[in-house]
């Protein structure tokens, strides 16, 4: 809420991912809850000073947004957050399987970590490759290909030598697909066993998000507090002073 205060809509209207991910979904009148959620994010950012984010490269925008607002709320009060920095990883940003759209779980178009073996096979068997190359002979044009980006940032080892049989036509969309859908799994299979272990005591993740809560709440109850203070409006950092005495008594 305080940093809505000083954050004009239009403001947000030009945030690029919000207007992106408006056009793509074909929103006209945008609700505050979807105009609004960068600012909940940078809220939740800097209630924890953190300093480094790790976002993909769309969320760039967002993470610039939060960078102002702090930049501005310390400006207005006392420098008491933190400017957060964007992380971005080797890979900033991954085209989903349908080779059109980054890969996201509301587009469909994504290989999720809870997807069994058979799954992510059933997905990348369906995966958009070179649309010029009908024989398995036929030159392959690896950099228009979505199933060589996927060999590109999850089998490094192998890229070079499917890079070239695929120009050269040696190996066929099939079979870099099955080899693609074997690697994606052998990267999952430690995830899944993982998980399955939790899922079979719900009790014990229970405990475990009840405790990070706990830490969770403490730290943001201390950033909120020297908010507060900052802003002269921490009305019950210290104790009311004693009632006064009732004066007709015993006059």
């Amino acid at each position: 809420m305080y940093y809505s205060m000083f954050t004009s809509v239009n403001v947000l209207r030009h945030n690029p991912t919000v207007k992106s991910e408006a056009a793509q979904h074909g929103f006209k009148d945008m609700t505050y809850g979807f105009l609004g959620y960068p600012l909940s994010q940078a809220a939740d950012i800097s209630i924890f000073k953190a300093h480094l984010v790790p976002v993909g490269e769309d969320q760039i925008p967002h993470i610039e947004l939060a960078r102002k607002i702090v930049r501005r709320f310390n400006d207005i009060y006392q420098p008491v957050l933190v400017e957060p920095e964007a992380l971005i990883g080797a890979t900033p940003r991954l085209v989903g399987l349908d080779g059109k759209n980054k890969m996201s779980k509301s587009l469909n178009n994504a290989v999720y970590l809870s997807d069994k073996p058979e799954v992510v096979q059933e997905k990348v068997r369906n995966a958009v490759t070179d649309p010029a190359r009908i024989r398995k002979t036929d030159p392959g044009h690896p950099e228009i290909c979505t199933v060589f980006e996927y060999h590109r940032v999850f089998n490094p080892a192998e890229v070079a030598a499917i890079e070239s049989d695929c120009r050269q036509g040696k190996i066929g969309c099939v079979a870099c697909k099955k080899n693609l859908a074997a690697v994606i799994n052998r990267l999952l299979d430690p995830m899944r066993e993982t998980r399955s272990y939790y899922e079979a005591r719900p009790d014990e993740v229970k405990d475990i998000l009840l405790t990070g809560t706990a830490k969770a709440h403490q730290v943001a109850r201390e950033t909120m507090s020297e908010v507060r203070d900052a802003m002269k409006i921490d009305y019950f950092k210290h104790e009311f002073p004693p009632a006064c005495p009732d004066q007709s008594e015993g006059s």
